[in-house]
């Protein structure tokens, strides 16, 4: 195996609560894709910008949630949380927000901070149950973003489909086939 630069991991947060300080446009963006996986995400922010505003009067869909606290953050606000996610302006505020999650034993990341963050978000392909995720370690976002539209002309998006298909008889071709290269060729 060559040397990675990031582990690509893929957290299940499905009725899990997760931490979001700021109610601006990136805040808006990385609560909507949150709240795609199921999270209930309790948003942080005194003011909101208007994508933030639109966003919560819209609601997360089917699977996720936001609540608005509309109050400053606190220590206490970790208890609890699967992930920490803040939009802040200073080197100072991320510090003490990605000190404070740590602490909290709870996974950070500040957005667009890469000094303050433990996990990223690279570029998805959401072919949802199958979704690729593509990252550049924060070194080029750009080469990400084209690799991301790339790869989305390949991966039709009937693939959704075949992958539910696929999980719903995963165990009956289990119990059917070996292992190895009859379920390869399945």
């Amino acid at each position: 195996m060559e040397d990675l630069s990031v582990l690509p991991v893929f957290q299940k947060l499905d009725g899990r609560r997760v931490v979001l300080v700021g109610g601006g446009a990136a805040a808006a963006w990385k609560a909507e894709l949150i709240a795609a996986a199921g999270a209930r995400v309790d948003i942080y922010a005194v003011e909101l910008e208007d994508e933030m505003s639109e966003l919560i009067a819209r609601g997360a869909g089917d699977r996720g949630e936001f609540l608005h606290h509309s109050r400053p953050r606190a220590t206490d606000i970790f208890n609890h949380a699967a992930l920490a996610v803040a939009e802040l302006e200073s080197d100072g505020e991320a510090q003490a927000f990605f000190c404070a999650a740590r602490a909290a034993g709870v996974p950070v990341n500040v957005i667009d901070k890469p000094r303050f963050c433990e996990f990223q978000f690279g570029g998805i392909v959401n072919r949802s149950p199958a979704v690729i995720a593509i990252s550049t370690d924060g070194a080029a976002p750009i080469l990400g973003q084209a690799i991301r539209r790339r790869v989305e002309t390949l991966v039709p998006p009937f693939i959704a489909d075949w992958a539910a298909i696929a999980r719903s008889i995963r165990g009956r071709v289990g119990n059917a086939l070996e292992m190895g290269l009859p379920r390869r060729a399945f």
